[in-house]
């Protein structure tokens, strides 16, 4: 029996719009700069997945922007976050880029996670 698909979000030519399907989903970015005096800044970000090909256009070009054009600004200072900020940040939204656990190269894994995992079909799980 194979599965069949129904894409229900579809855009011009008959394909799927994943930015409306994902307009009202959000994440939270940090982003860190300098101000207009040479500050180094930070400011975490709140923005819907549709709006994110936007703030990247507006990243990759020239010159500056207003990094609140993109979404609500939650927290925003000079120079890094604190460890409370970021703490409570963590905790209250979801994070686009959570730092990861830094792994010793030299220390050995668990059995466990030595062992290579099977793979399966994306309907088994």
């Amino acid at each position: 029996m194979s599965t069949k698909w129904n894409a229900e979000v579809l855009g011009s030519g008959g394909k799927p719009d994943f930015a409306a399907l994902l307009k009202d989903e959000f994440t939270v970015i940090l982003f860190r700069g300098k101000n207009a005096f040479g500050d180094l800044i930070y400011c975490y970000l709140k923005i819907s997945f549709g709006d994110m090909a936007k703030l990247q256009v507006a990243i990759d070009a020239p010159g500056t922007f207003n990094i609140s054009d993109f979404g609500s600004v939650i927290a925003a200072g000079k120079g890094e976050p604190s460890d409370e900020i970021q703490a409570e940040i963590a905790m209250a939204y979801p994070m686009l880029d959570k730092p990861k656990p830094v792994i010793d190269p030299n220390t050995p894994l668990p059995e466990a996670a030595a062992k290579p995992v099977e793979k399966k079909a994306w309907d088994e799980y």
